[in-house]
């Protein structure tokens, strides 16, 4: 019972920080204090190009389960 307990204060300090606002620069800091190497975007841009490996075909190129009827 004291998992869940746990889980459910861990939950309330990360909702209350991201509310503060503080929780981003906090993780940030914990990632540069790790080593784990992470871009970050800059604030100014927003039109990023950004290559799609998994294109979405709009129609199927052969409806096969009308074909065999």
């Amino acid at each position: 019972m004291t998992w869940f307990y746990l889980h459910c204060v861990i939950a309330i300090v990360i909702v209350i920080a991201d509310a503060r606002g503080t929780l981003e620069p906090t993780i940030k800091s914990w990632e540069k204090k790790l080593g784990i190497p992470v871009y970050y975007a800059p604030k100014d841009s927003m039109e990023i190009d950004i290559s799609d490996p998994y294109p979405i075909q709009d129609a199927p190129e052969q409806d096969t389960f009308n074909n065999q009827r």
